[in-house]
């Protein structure tokens, strides 16, 4: 949407409204050459018709008057006998007054519709020859109104049929964009474009593979350097992990290298989950990973539970805060263990972000076809220009890098592991006054 009330136009429309445009424009400048050329011919053709005629009666005048010697009773017969149909003939004399005419005064057109031509005999004579130029413009008014009658159905069907001619014109680019979307869900880059689009298509479409093609390139860089590194990283840490592991076991705890010890070994752990998370980022991929995990039905309500148990033995000062409701069975499709691992997630999340005093309520519920945990708590909640941020691998706020320890991993794992089952996460804001997350994923068929 543009500022204000505006709405842009789908190239569909333009297109639409350029075809019709165009056929107005054409429609209305053929009318009006049309009119113009045949005003201007039978405009030609009138007075060459004028004049031949003219030419015709002066000789038959002269012949006659050089029979009967009489200009009254030549004129009589020139007129009984050559004037052609709708031509008006006036004979003068000399001095200009009428001699004999083949129409009366009365009858005769108003002047500004009559094209008239005259020639002088040396007799002493006028030969006046006159047409209806009406008729010349009734003419051209009767061509008018014909075009009229058929330019507007001609613009009504171009109206109507332009909208189905743009939208088959735009079919190339509409399958490249289902085929990106495709190769967005699906996380399988395949060539946009076909061999039979027009040639503008086919450039913009190479244009677009060679761009992805480079994009894969990159992305599967960066995958493999990730995945490597975490393997590399595995072993040197089991070793740490276990040497400080041992150092602790022969420490005396009344010994100041035992404290040491274990925030050494605290930290261990911490890179230790931070490279299984790497990995784990890897594996759950959304990128064909539903169809790669295998479904199973999980009882998403015993997850829930499971999952708040393990974490009340170690946050007991926080049970009071935290309450937990639902079914006692909402069953969803997915793999156990990375559901679990999600769930984990979310109410880890809760726990780390709220301070002891602050509510927490957790609740899971069959909705449509779709299982769903929902985490309220009423801590400090999350803006929502930064409610899709929180989502990006290693993306903590600095109040949060400041207030808490962690990777910036648990919530990219936690959508993840969603969209891998063909579910989501959202954020809004809670009725307790902080962040609401919300996990849904699809109910198992025989629950739907």
């Amino acid at each position: 949407m543009r500022k204000g009330s505006m709405r842009t136009r789908s190239l569909e429309q333009r297109l639409a409204l350029g075809q019709q445009v165009l056929a107005g424009v054409l429609i209305v400048a053929f009318a009006a050459a049309a009119i113009g050329l045949t005003a201007r011919t039978l405009e030609r053709q009138e007075r060459a018709f004028l004049g031949a005629t003219l030419s015709h009666l002066v000789e038959g005048l002269n012949r006659e008057w050089t029979e009967e010697n009489d200009l009254g009773r030549a004129a009589q017969a020139l007129i009984e006998e050559a004037v052609p149909p709708g031509v008006q003939l006036e004979i003068l004399d000399a001095s200009g007054r009428r001699v004999r005419a083949n129409f009366s005064v009365v009858s005769q057109p108003a002047r500004g519709e009559v094209a008239s031509k005259r020639a002088y005999l040396a007799r002493g004579a006028w030969v006046v020859v006159s047409v209806d130029s009406g008729l010349r413009r009734d003419a051209v008014t009767a061509l008018g109104m014909a075009l009229l009658l058929t330019g507007v159905p001609l613009f009504l069907l171009v109206t109507v049929s332009s909208r189905s001619l743009a939208r088959r014109l735009l079919r190339p680019l509409s399958g490249m964009a289902r085929a990106a979307e495709s190769a967005t869900h699906e996380g399988v880059v395949r060539p946009l474009g076909e061999r039979s689009d027009p040639e503008e298509i086919a450039v913009l479409a190479g244009a677009f593979n060679r761009l992805l093609q480079r994009l894969e390139q990159t992305l599967e860089a960066e995958r493999n350097f990730t995945q490597d590194a975490a393997h590399e990283l595995r072993t040197p840490l089991t070793v740490v992990s276990g040497e400080l592991e041992y150092a602790l076991a022969h420490t005396p705890a009344e010994d100041r290298r035992h404290a040491g010890l274990e925030r050494a070994a605290e930290q261990v752990r911490t890179m230790s989950a931070l490279v299984e998370a790497l990995l784990f980022l890897k594996r759950a991929d959304p990128a064909g990973a539903a169809a790669a995990l295998g479904t199973s039905p999980v009882n998403l309500a015993d997850v829930v539970r499971d999952t708040w148990l393990e974490f009340a033995e170690r946050v007991r000062p926080r049970l009071p805060d935290v309450s937990l409701s639902g079914a006692d069975e909402v069953l969803v499709a997915g793999h156990a263990v990375l559901i679990a691992s999600a769930v984990h997630n979310l109410i880890g999340n809760a726990l780390k972000f709220t301070q002891p005093g602050q509510a927490i309520r957790i609740s899971v519920a069959l909705a449509g076809s779709s299982g769903v945990v929902c985490v309220d708590d009423a801590g400090r909640g999350i803006p929502p220009e930064d409610r899709e941020r929180v989502f990006q691998p290693f993306y903590r706020d600095p109040e949060a890098r400041a207030e808490t320890e962690g990777s910036g991993l648990g919530l990219a794992i936690l959508r993840r592991v969603a969209r891998a089952h063909g579910g989501d996460v959202t954020i809004g804001e809670s009725t307790l006054g902080g962040a609401r997350f919300e996990l849904s994923l699809p109910a198992w068929p025989a629950q739907r």
